[in-house]
């Protein structure tokens, strides 16, 4: 793959950088991906004005190990990232975890949860909004902010590789949406379950995760009437 494109038609397609990830066209439910290998990386342009939080990622990828999806542009960038990564004590498969804190150092503020990265698909939704930050994995709420995870702005996405070009992906990325704000619980829970129907994902509506003796109900999205969201008004 040389180059992805913003269909949002706001001209942020990624370019190839370093080496190519491979386009897999029949992955996932009949729905192509991109195939990262540990050493591939995709690069938007600069964004002509570094955003502000809030800021929602919602991505579809499968990632195995201590590895990085999505970070902020390169060396020079503040670090805006989700990954499988910065464990608290050492792990083949870390938990989930978004962070806009730093720029080399480990980051002071995180926030994590509890899905490890053993390679299998998931839809990622990581809101950015210092204290009130949240992530979701197939509509789960797996954490949601009392701490900060950071102020960084956002000045362009690495999809595949930290930003400082060194934990490189393992894995797979079918689609990813960013939105400047914060959406409403509806237009996430939409948003989410279209997605879910399209890869033919598990998908929860419960608001917290299930615990060891009750377990909250999953089901694959099948919602005929789900109308995918309209990711022109809002997204990139």
């Amino acid at each position: 793959v040389q180059s992805a494109a913003d269909l949002t038609g706001s001209g942020h397609g990624a370019t190839m950088h370093l080496k190519p990830p491979v386009f897999r066209p029949n992955v996932l439910n009949g729905c192509a991906a991109f195939e990262f290998d540990g050493t591939c990386v995709l690069k938007t342009r600069p964004f002509a004005q570094p955003l502000p939080q809030p800021i929602t990622l919602i991505v579809v990828a499968k990632a195995r190990g201590d590895t990085t999806i999505i970070d902020a542009l390169g060396p020079s960038s503040s670090r805006f990232e989700l990954c499988h990564g910065y464990p608290t004590g050492w792990h083949p498969s870390p938990e989930i975890c978004i962070t806009a804190s730093g720029h080399d150092a480990s980051p002071k503020h995180s926030l994590r949860g509890a899905t490890r990265g053993t390679g299998e698909w998931h839809i990622y939704t990581a809101v950015f909004d210092t204290k009130r930050s949240e992530i979701y994995v197939d509509g789960f709420c797996e954490a949601t902010g009392n701490k900060s995870v950071g102020s960084n702005l956002l000045d362009g996405l690495s999809i595949g590789c930290d930003h400082n070009g060194i934990f490189f992906l393992i894995g797979c990325v079918a689609e990813l949406r960013l939105f400047r704000r914060n959406l409403s619980t509806a237009h996430r829970v939409q948003i989410e379950a279209s997605l879910a129907r399209r890869y033919g994902l598990a998908y929860s509506m419960a608001r917290e995760l299930p615990s060891p003796t009750r377990q909250a109900s999953r089901f694959t999205c099948v919602l005929r009437n789900m109308r995918a969201a309209a990711a022109s008004a809002d997204a990139l």
